[in-house]
């Protein structure tokens, strides 16, 4: 049986008549993409040698929030970080296909909302080269007319003037648009941006700290969001 945690008021819930929510934002890290090893071990190549020592996967998410450069800079000399950000980005590229993967659902929640007329969107605190790149190299381009990504905002999340510049992009109202992501800086973004929250509790993020965030959804799964979302 598929379990959704609602813990929003019954007024976006799953009604008879117009569709409440009519566009979805997706975060990409940890929503769309299980990549944490590959960004981890991008990371390490990056700077293990410059800063003589590796990070762990706990380490290198509690990194997470700034953009991939200034996450770079605070760890290595001004003079390293540029080369630093291009091994990054090296071998986060050669090594996507082995170390990286859409989580199951993705794929067919988003076919599933274009065909009930929902529009489907991208902000994500990751750079604009890393973002074409994971988007390309999965296949997902084709679903996302409209993609913002941190280094076209002044503020990163939770502020919420990327998700405010990714609706505007849409044509969208806020009120009728859900940002679904994995991290309380997503739930918190959403709700200083006055859109419904999702939490995206299959990602990186701890689940029990993600429900205590207060998201107005919170799905195991990708595919859980369908019978709140369209017909399904």
């Amino acid at each position: 049986m598929v379990r959704i945690v609602q813990t929003m008021s019954t007024e976006f819930a799953k009604v008879e008549g117009p569709r409440r929510i009519c566009d979805v934002i997706f975060d990409m890290d940890g929503t769309l993409v299980d990549n944490m090893e590959l960004i981890v071990r991008s990371l390490n190549f990056a700077v293990s040698d410059i800063v003589g020592r590796s990070f762990s996967r706990k380490e290198a998410y509690s990194l997470f929030g700034p953009t991939l450069e200034e996450i770079i800079v605070s760890l290595v000399p001004s003079t390293e970080g540029e080369n630093c950000v291009r091994k990054y980005h090296r071998y986060y590229r050669e090594n996507f296909n082995k170390l990286a993967s859409v989580y199951a659902g993705i794929p067919a929640l988003l076919t599933h909302l274009q065909s009930a007329g929902i529009g489907t969107a991208v902000y994500t605190g990751s750079d604009g080269r890393m973002t074409k790149t994971t988007l390309e190299l999965t296949g997902l381009q084709k679903h996302f007319a409209v993609v913002v990504t941190a280094d076209e905002v002044k503020k990163q999340k939770p502020d919420p003037e990327g998700l405010i510049r990714t609706l505007d992009s849409m044509h969208g109202k806020r009120e009728a648009t859900l940002y679904l992501g994995d991290a309380v800086r997503d739930v918190e973004a959403a709700k200083r941006a006055s859109m419904v929250s999702a939490a995206a509790l299959w990602g990186f993020g701890d689940p029990a700290t993600l429900r205590a965030s207060k998201p107005d959804f919170a799905f195991d799964e990708p595919l859980d969001a369908l019978p709140q979302l369209t017909d399904a």
